[in-house]
């Protein structure tokens, strides 16, 4: 069974911030700020730090808060796995957020 991540964004996204993180993660272009109901938030099929990925953005709808769910595609070795959550650790922090916590849903 493949593994899935989260990561917890801290802080508030606007426009611009989204339009970041969406370019710096390539990821599509889905969900609008203004609808409290849009969650999804943009998606891609990548691969990072060499470990084929599934990413999506999410905003929950009751606490607003945003989170990167990455589901990968085959069974990485740890050290893999480090390398490519310091990638998106370093992606998002490159769009200007921080990243409040990681965890594994294994």
């Amino acid at each position: 069974m493949s593994a899935s991540w989260v990561i917890d964004l801290d802080g508030d996204v606007d426009r611009a911030t989204l339009g970041r993180l969406r370019a710096v993660l390539g990821l599509s272009e889905v969900g609008r700020l203004g609808d409290d109901w849009d969650e999804l938030f943009g998606e891609v099929k990548r691969t990072i730090a060499g470990v084929s990925t599934n990413v999506g953005l999410w905003r929950d709808v009751d606490s607003r808060g945003w989170r990167l769910d990455i589901d990968l595609l085959a069974e990485p070795d740890d050290s893999d796995v480090q390398d490519l959550l310091a990638a998106v650790r370093a992606q998002v922090e490159a769009a200007g957020v921080q990243v409040a916590s990681i965890a594994s849903r294994r």
